[in-house]
């Protein structure tokens, strides 16, 4: 069985983070390990402000005891970091682990602006991070930040879509597979090699908090599994959609999240194309 480390916080409340990821990589037959990079609450969006807890000193005594072990995985999976010291722990977790996929989830924006629990030092450590990826996901709004764009959030045209991505692949030469989600109705995807593709997806009418994270959980576990990167990502935002379908269908609150856990067998099978 395949093995994913995911470095991102813990949110006790709010289907984000480490609280998806753990299910999701798991539902798809891949064994899901990993390091918090921060506890909370609550995720930091819609729930006033969380109760916290720093993990830095935790994290760090992980990865050494894991390397002390000779333990290996065969991805990397990192998502929302706290601060830009994070950015080496991550970096770290990836020395020890050189010939797994390095998967970098640059969690920081959306809708034409950085989070605002997040200080503006973080960009330039996340762009650092970033060079080291093999699979890059980025939405919109962070693939303007990483190409030091103006963000607006603004999806634009395929052609406009195409170009993004290109530019991605020169920026970030390590990156095999880039990934910007949500490009309106469209997941744009960079393969080294290939010419962009833009890959639709049904889209409902409600935003739900964490869909990043659940999308990259899920788009990681398939590719650790060997699935082809574009069935994969087809794959993973049926997934997604459905999730949100039913979070809608049933009027939950958007700031709870998606119901994955109503779809989490779309995850258990191969998808050959």
């Amino acid at each position: 069985m395949k093995r994913v480390l995911c470095l991102e916080d813990l949110a006790c409340v709010g289907r984000c983070s480490l609280a998806a990821a753990l299910p999701v990589i798991s539902a798809s037959g891949v064994q899901a390990c990993c390091v918090p990079t921060g506890l909370f609450s609550t995720h930091t969006a819609g729930f006033g402000a969380p109760a916290r807890a720093a993990t830095d000193d935790f994290a760090r005594a992980a990865l050494e005891h894991y390397r002390s072990l000779g333990l290996s995985f065969d991805a990397v999976l990192s998502g929302y970091l706290a601060g830009e010291g994070q950015a080496e722990l991550v970096r770290e977790a990836f020395a020890q682990n050189p010939d797994a996929l390095h998967v970098v989830d640059p969690a920081m924006a959306d809708g034409g602006k950085m989070y605002a629990s997040l200080p503006p030092q973080l960009l330039p450590a996340m762009a650092s991070l970033c060079e080291e990826a093999d699979v890059l996901l980025p939405n919109v709004t962070e693939s303007e930040l990483l190409l030091g764009l103006t963000p607006t959030g603004q999806a634009g045209s395929e052609e406009r879509a195409r170009e993004r991505a290109a530019a991605l692949l020169e920026r970030f030469p390590r990156a095999g597979l880039i990934v910007i989600t949500g490009w309106g109705s469209r997941n744009v995807c960079a393969q080294r090699g290939r010419d962009a593709v833009c890959l639709p997806f049904e889209r409902v009418e409600t935003s739900y908090h964490g869909t990043g994270d659940v999308f990259a959980a899920a788009l990681t576990a398939a590719l650790a599994r060997g699935d082809e990167p574009l069935s994969a990502v087809r794959r993973t935002a049926r997934f997604l959609t459905a999730a949100a379908a039913a979070a809608e269908k049933a009027g939950a609150e958007p700031r709870h999240g998606v119901w994955y856990e109503t779809c989490l067998t779309m995850l258990t099978e191969r998808e050959e194309t």
